[in-house]
């Protein structure tokens, strides 16, 4: 009888382990891309790589396909010129690699944040070398 439990309970454990392996998508169109954002630059991307022909959805969920979050910050240079910097991550929600990486300076991109929705969205969507 404990025999039966035991393998029972070992059967139950490796039917809910998780995959051992997982296989990134080799292209960026296999991933969901998460954006959080509900500012008009966070809108203005989501817009745009939906016009791309890309999922965008506002939350990471379990269980989905493979996802990536679009991570956006900025950085302030202290010396002369003081430069701002606008930097977008692409990140897989597994494996936390870096799928995509953009940066550039945040007057560069245009007045409004409809223009550097645009160009962040072209420089996202550009073939990698």
């Amino acid at each position: 009888m404990k025999r039966g439990l035991a393998l029972l309970g070992n059967a139950v454990v490796w039917s809910c382990a998780p995959p051992a392996h997982y296989e990134p998508p080799s292209d960026l169109r296999g991933y969901e891309l998460v954006i959080t954002r509900d500012d008009s630059l966070g809108k203005g991307l989501a817009n745009g790589l939906r016009h791309r022909g890309f999922t965008v959805r506002p939350a990471v969920r379990g269980g989905s396909r493979p996802a990536a979050y679009v991570l956006v910050f900025t950085f302030r240079e202290t010396e002369p010129p003081a430069l701002t910097w606008l930097h977008v991550r692409l990140a897989d929600t597994r494996t936390g690699a870096i799928l995509r990486a953009v940066s550039a300076p945040l007057d560069s991109l245009g007045p409004s944040a409809t223009d550097r929705a645009r160009a962040l969205v072209d420089s996202i969507t550009a073939s990698p070398p």
